[in-house]
């Protein structure tokens, strides 16, 4: 858990703004509200437009954009890219867009980083074709591991099906785990044995929704690599750092929005926060 601000301005009361194509992001607000539980959360799904794995660099760099200028407007603090292929195609243009004093965190640097730190030296990915086309994580991961004095192989692993069966509600389906099964046999990746990779990073916010299948799959020596978790350890150095964070508070509630209703956000956010999620409809594509 965060510490609390000493300060009590406008500012520090504001809330976090979040957002993704859709319900993946949830991880990440999530993991957010665990961490700081004296935040606000301003959450936003452009569930019009998702999944943005499929849609090109210049849309979701568009579409980013918009959208975090929406949040700043509404009055947000800072900014949580919580979803892959958007981090990895507009997060710089965010920032700069933004300005120094709005803290932009995407959910690839954070990760990269701590996976960097560890001891892993064999490391798949998968993601969205977006997230892997980029090949940020493979490009930032080898930098970053030989920065801290121990090269290793990074391999990435495109999984397309993956975030539209979690985003209409089947990540405990029986499905999963075959098609999971599928794609690491498609990469070539040992599970097993002197060759096997020793950690894998969920490279899609959507993804630890199916966090049981994707452990039956991989099994139990291989580490699963709890993005959400390091993102909000992020949140929280960048808020603290900035004097942002908020004060104690009583009652502390967060604003759901979308860009088109739909029943699998619903019920995955109230998996989330409970029933009784305040819900709404924000059009802002007109």
């Amino acid at each position: 858990m965060c510490s609390e601000s000493s300060r009590s301005s406008l500012a520090s009361e504001a809330s976090i703004g979040i957002f993704d194509s859709g319900i993946g992001g949830l991880t990440v607000a999530h993991a957010v509200s665990r961490a700081l539980p004296n935040e606000r959360i301003h959450y936003f799904g452009d569930t019009a437009h998702m999944p943005y794995g499929d849609r090109s660099p210049e849309l979701v760099r568009a579409w980013s954009l918009r959208i975090a200028e929406h949040l700043v407007n509404a009055g947000c603090k800072a900014i949580v890219i919580a979803c892959n292929s958007a981090s990895t195609t507009a997060a710089a243009e965010v920032a700069a867009s933004l300005g120094a004093h709005i803290p932009v965190v995407d959910v690839v640097s954070p990760v990269v980083q701590a996976v960097a730190k560890g001891p892993w030296s064999r490391i798949g990915v998968i993601g969205t074709r977006a997230t892997i086309g980029s090949g940020v994580y493979g490009t930032s991961l080898r930098l970053a591991m030989e920065l801290n004095g121990k090269p290793g192989l990074v391999e990435e692993w495109p999984t397309p099906l993956l975030a539209p069966l979690i985003e209409e509600g089947w990540h405990d389906h029986e499905l999963m785990v075959p098609v999971i099964q599928s794609y690491i046999d498609a990469a070539g990746w040992r599970l097993e044995g002197p060759q096997s990779i020793d950690a894998l990073i969920p490279g899609c916010t959507h993804y630890p929704l199916a966090l049981d299948a994707l452990r039956r799959v991989v099994g139990e020596n291989i580490a699963l690599i709890n993005g959400p978790e390091i993102v909000a350890k992020e949140v929280c150095d960048r808020l603290e750092q900035t004097g942002l964070n908020a004060p104690a508070q009583s009652k502390v509630r967060h604003r759901f929005a979308v860009s088109d209703l739909t029943l699998s956000f619903t019920q995955s956010a109230e998996r989330f926060f409970g029933s009784g999620i305040d819900l709404q409809h924000d059009p802002i594509w007109g």
